[in-house]
Order: structure tokens, then C-alpha cells, then sequence
């Protein structure tokens, strides 16, 4: 008698209890893609380029696992799978961007799901109906630029609250929460500026009053921290920056427990369509196979280069987690497991700074992070364009800060460009 064939959701969950048993790098290689749940027998893992799935009968379509592509792809499977193992989380999705994946983990927990209820009685459930119950969040005082307005313009037109606070400062934020407060959102390293927040003395508090914690991995990647592991209720990543590492796709990732997953995969995404397409995902399945290798040479780079930086009298400020001047050192070896490529340092002026750019031979001015090439970011012209200058000064935002995305080059070839250019101002 044939043994009787196992559901999609069994082998699944065989497959990851075999990646599971392994460690990180051979999990960037095999999680996901090893053994693959499809027919095909690809070394890769092929593009699925389409918007919908055919079945032979009404039996088959309810039994199998993919129906339309806004919702499950086989690419973006094997993706999300690959990125919840890597994270030790249960579930993973992945979305159309960063920004997407930030403001549906976000949706998840401020908003309620609400389904199969008259249009007519809607209106009972929105938090301005309800003034003593407005549900609010907490963010960083220098929060990433783009989640500073998600969370500052568009959340309170949804009768959202927000508070805004110094993470690092752990009695500031037992101030600020409350009952109405469903969520602390966090980065750590944040972006701009470096700063590291703990992520289990937050995650703790907001625990305390039964709200959640999202942290924000993008800088330091499943590689370096692994936010689960301190408390973190979800993770949010920017698959564009350095799990993709290419610079040539956008891509979003969320990742926590089954329950959350597919609460925001069933309707935050499938109402709001942040999807990533097939050939993004293909493209980060490819890049991220060399995560780890790329991200200790990212954070040996940068340590040598945040040194020297530290060294030079034209440089007033440079922060970097792996220097010991670092106001957070120890919390950031508590959690990291290395220190990133991500440099903030300052020069004397705006007027400096200018010149300082136009001097650099090697070295190329652009926004975004995480690239195999090394990306130099004049802060208040680029991330904080949309800023007023009330607002870059409460975050501390000065028009002589670079945020410095170190990448795979030489170091000694990025330290003579900075120093050439460092010594003629």
C-alpha cells in the first residue's frame, strides 16, 4: 500500500525543522530553497512569473496552497521561509518595500481586523468615536525620516497618537507609556545617526502594558542581530538594502509568529496590496546567499575607516557602535554580533561640508545604504530633505552629518579618499 501523501504544510514544517539544525550560513544557502517544496529540480529557485494558479477541480483548488499572487507566489515563498528561519521567527512575509513592510506590521497592531460587520456600525469602531481610548505609539526622537511621517502626518488623520522620545533613555519611555499605548517602534542602529536603543529593556515595558514591540533590523540584518531573541514582537527589514546587498531591487520583509503573519498576510496585505513581485524576490534569494560573508566585511571596513575618521582633526564627530566612545558600546556587543557598515560622523560646517563632497575622487554621494559599493549621504539635503528645520533640530540633525554606508571596497582605498579630500578643507 502507497504511503500516503503528506500535506504542503507538513513538509513545510519538516523543512524547517531541518534548517533549523543548522547554522547561519548554511542556512543562507539552504533555508527556503533546500529541499524545495515545488516539483522542479533547479539548482535555483525558479521565477514564478504569474498572477494566478490553475486546478483540475473544485477538490484540488481547495486543497492546494497557492490561488492568487497578491497573497502567496512560490518565489516569494521560498524567500519567507528562507528569512523566518534566518531570524528565528516563525513566519515571514515579504512586501513590495521597507516603507510597506513598516506601515502593515504597524496596521497590525494599531488597527482593528475587522471583517463580515455592516458598513453602518464602522464608524463605532474608529478611535476618534472613542476619545479616551486613542491608541498610540512611540517612536525614537530620531526616528528614520520616512516612518517619521507615516507615524507624524498620515497616522493622526486615522485618530492614531504618537509620542516622540529618546529610546536610549529608558525612564524617558516608562514616562510616556500608558495603557493607550500599543506600540513602541524602534531601530537599532537608527538611521540616521547611529544611535543603539536596547532592545529588551523596550521591548520589557511596552510588554508591561500588553502593547507590542517592532524592531527595525535594516542596518544591522538577521546576520549581525537577531531582535526576536530580545522580545521583539516583530522584525521589519528593508530587503532593499543589505539582505538584497546589489542595490538593484526594492523589497520589504516582516517576520514574527504564525499567528501575526498570517493575520497581516490574509488581510493587511491582501487589503492594501504591498506585494513584492516574483523577479525582486528571485533577485534577493540570490543576493542573500552571501549575507553573511558580505556583512563582516562591511563591519571590518567600517571599523577600520570609523578609526581613522575618530583620529582626524577635520572630523568633529563620528559615531559607530564598534568604537568605545560610543555612548551604547555595551549594549550594542550585548546584541550585535558585529557592528555594522553604517558611520555617522560630522565636519566643522555646511560651507565645509560642501567642499568636502566635491573633493572626493573614489567615494559617491546617493541616498540609500547597504550596497556592495560604499555610499556617502549628506543627511540634511538627502534623508531629511522633507524636513523642516525645526524638525532636523529635534533630532539632531546638523547640516554638517553624513551617514556613511561603507561597502566591499579596499579599506586603504575609501581611507586615502576621505583623507585626500579630509586634508584639503
Amino acid at each position: 500500500m502507497s504511503e500516503e501523501k503528506k500535506s504542503f504544510q507538513e513538509t513545510n514544517r519538516e523543512n524547517r525543522d531541518r534548517w533549523d539544525l543548522l547554522k547561519f550560513d548554511t542556512q543562507l544557502m539552504r533555508a527556503g530553497e533546500d529541499p524545495y517544496l515545488e516539483t522542479s529540480h533547479s539548482l535555483r529557485i525558479p521565477l514564478y512569473a504569474t498572477k494566478s494558479y490553475t486546478y483540475s477541480s473544485l477538490s484540488e483548488f481547495l486543497q492546494s496552497h497557492y490561488f492568487y499572487s497578491r497573497t502567496e507566489n512560490p518565489t516569494l515563498y521560498a524567500l519567507d521561509n528562507k528569512l523566518a528561519t534566518l531570524h528565528g521567527g516563525e513566519r515571514a512575509i515579504s512586501v513590495g518595500s521597507g516603507m510597506g513592510a513598516i506601515h502593515l506590521a504597524c496596521s497590525s497592531v494599531l488597527q482593528k481586523r475587522v471583517e463580515r460587520i455592516r458598513p453602518n456600525k464602522i464608524k463605532k469602531l474608529l478611535p476618534q468615536s472613542n476619545p479616551n481610548d486613542i491608541p498610540s505609539i512611540v517612536i525614537h526622537n530620531n526616528q528614520y525620516t520616512g516612518v517619521y511621517r507615516l507615524i507624524t502626518k498620515i497616522y493622526p488623520q486615522m485618530g492614531i497618537d504618537f509620542k516622540i522620545v529618546n529610546l536610549c533613555d529608558l525612564a524617558e519611555v516608562k514616562k510616556v507609556v500608558d495603557e493607550n499605548t500599543k506600540l513602541i517602534l524602534l531601530e537599532s542602529p537608527t538611521n540616521p545617526k547611529i544611535d543603539i536603543v536596547d532592545i529588551k529593556a523596550c521591548a520589557d515595558i511596552i510588554h508591561e502594558v500588553g502593547g507590542k514591540c517592532i524592531v527595525d533590523n535594516t542596518f544591522a540584518s538577521p546576520a549581525l542581530q537577531k531582535p526576536l531573541k530580545f522580545g521583539a514582537d516583530l522584525v521589519v527589514e528593508s530587503l532593499t538594502k543589505y539582505i538584497n546587498g546589489h542595490g538593484d531591487c526594492l523589497g520589504g520583509v516582516i517576520i514574527g509568529t504564525k499567528t501575526e503573519i498570517q493575520n497581516i498576510r490574509y488581510f493587511w496585505l491582501e487589503t492594501q496590496g504591498q506585494v513584492l513581485s516574483p523577479f525582486n524576490a528571485w533577485l534577493i534569494l540570490r543576493g542573500i546567499r552571501t549575507l553573511g560573508l558580505r556583512m563582516s566585511r562591511h563591519s571590518s571596513n567600517a571599523m577600520e575607516i570609523a578609526e581613522f575618521l575618530e583620529q582626524h582633526p577635520k572630523v568633529i564627530k563620528v559615531v559607530y557602535p564598534g568604537l568605545k566612545s560610543h555612548p551604547n558600546h555595551e549594549i550594542a556587543k550585548k546584541q550585535m554580533l558585529d557592528f555594522g557598515g553604517m558611520i555617522g560622523f560630522e565636519l566643522e560646517s555646511g560651507e565645509v561640508s560642501n567642499e568636502f563632497i566635491e573633493l572626493l575622487k573614489l567615494i559617491k554621494v546617493g541616498v540609500s545604504l547597504g550596497d556592495t559599493t560604499s555610499l556617502l549621504e549628506y543627511t540634511t539635503l538627502m534623508t531629511g530633505i522633507d524636513l523642516a528645520s525645526w524638525e532636523k533640530k529635534s533630532m539632531g540633525i546638523s547640516n554638517s552629518h553624513f551617514r556613511f554606508s561603507v561597502g566591499l571596497e579596499d579599506p586603504k582605498d575609501l581611507i586615502n579618499d576621505l583623507e585626500q579630500a579630509l586634508n584639503q578643507i
